[in-house]
């Protein structure tokens, strides 16, 4: 048994180690801080290999992004007390933390919402795929991702 967790986990790492950089590094601006989270991510997985299943499944390739993007989002509000302000380039800082407005605002959605947000216009998941992954209709999943957008436009509103 030992042996095939160990197995899964280096394929795991082979297939989703460039997905999980591209994520940190979207939300931390920074390789050492991306790769930083994209360790915290895999120690993470390691840890919960039960719930994952077949490494190719797009559920797994979703929750494995979701994994990566919230521990990114972890180091970055872990390290933005500890850290002075740049100044300098304040065109790139104005775009950059309104990304960061999204993603606290994401952050603050119910975990369902959220999935279907990530799901559909980061991942770029149709919503037939969407119900195929969540085990809901494709109805469904239109009404769930609509109410989730007005959702976070309401977050968004109230930043």
């Amino acid at each position: 048994m030992l042996e095939e967790q160990k197995s899964k986990a280096e394929q795991l790492y082979i297939k989703y180690w460039h997905l999980m950089c591209h994520v940190a590094m979207e939300i931390l601006q920074n390789s050492a801080d991306a790769e930083d989270a994209v360790q915290q991510a895999f120690l993470y997985l390691m840890l919960h290999m039960d719930k994952l299943g077949d490494i190719d499944a797009p559920s797994t390739k979703a929750y494995v992004a979701l994994t990566a993007k919230h521990r990114a989002i972890d180091l970055y509000r872990s390290r933005r007390h500890c850290e002075p302000a740049d100044i300098s380039g304040m065109r790139t800082a104005e775009i950059h933390h309104e990304r960061l407005g999204v993603v606290e605002a994401l952050d603050r959605l119910p975990a369902r919402d959220r999935e279907v947000l990530l799901l559909r216009f980061w991942e770029g998941y149709t919503t037939e795929e969407i119900a195929g992954m969540l085990h809901m209709k494709k109805d469904a999943v239109q009404k769930a991702i609509w109410r989730a957008k007005k959702k976070l436009s309401e977050k968004l509103a109230e930043s």
